[in-house]
């Protein structure tokens, strides 16, 4: 099984010391940038509200099972559909017992260049299914996207 060590800053080298000494060699190691941004926050919650926008405006107001289109939701459903789930350990401390369940991937956890993946994915799905979602120039997810050579 693999350990996970988060650099965010030269204080933490010493964890990674250790995880390198517990787990010995061969290891990798995953150079990223910091967390997500807000900017880029902001631009997936604008996109879900585009995205429930656009299927509202076209009569459909909720999901299959049921669930209201809103913002809240589609932005649930794309994280399902794009991140997926982890699996989670819950511990009762009276009795020691552990469940186990899986929920989905917070955003919050993914770096800026996961962050960025997410939401080219969710890019492309939108155009596949002729969604338009609002792309400011100056954005960070269009600078990246140039930087990357996604966009002109």
């Amino acid at each position: 099984m693999s350990t996970t060590v988060r650099l965010n800053g030269a204080f933490d080298l010493q964890r990674l010391t250790s995880a390198i000494r517990e787990k010995g060699f061969p290891c990798n190691a995953k150079i990223t940038g910091a967390r997500r941004s807000l900017p880029q926050n902001a631009m997936f919650h604008m996109w879900c509200e585009e995205v429930a926008g656009f299927f509202i405006g076209r009569g459909k107001t909720s999901f299959a099972d049921g669930t209201a289109m809103d913002k809240d939701s589609v932005k649930r459903n794309l994280k399902r559909t794009f991140l997926g789930h982890e699996e989670v350990s819950d511990i009762d401390l009276r009795t020691g017992a552990i469940d186990k369940r899986y929920e989905l991937r917070k955003t919050s956890e993914l770096d800026s260049g996961e962050m960025h993946h997410f939401l080219t994915q969710v890019d492309s799905w939108a155009t596949e299914f002729g969604i338009p979602l609002t792309h400011p120039f100056d954005s960070e997810y269009m600078e990246l996207a140039r930087e990357f050579g996604e966009a002109a």
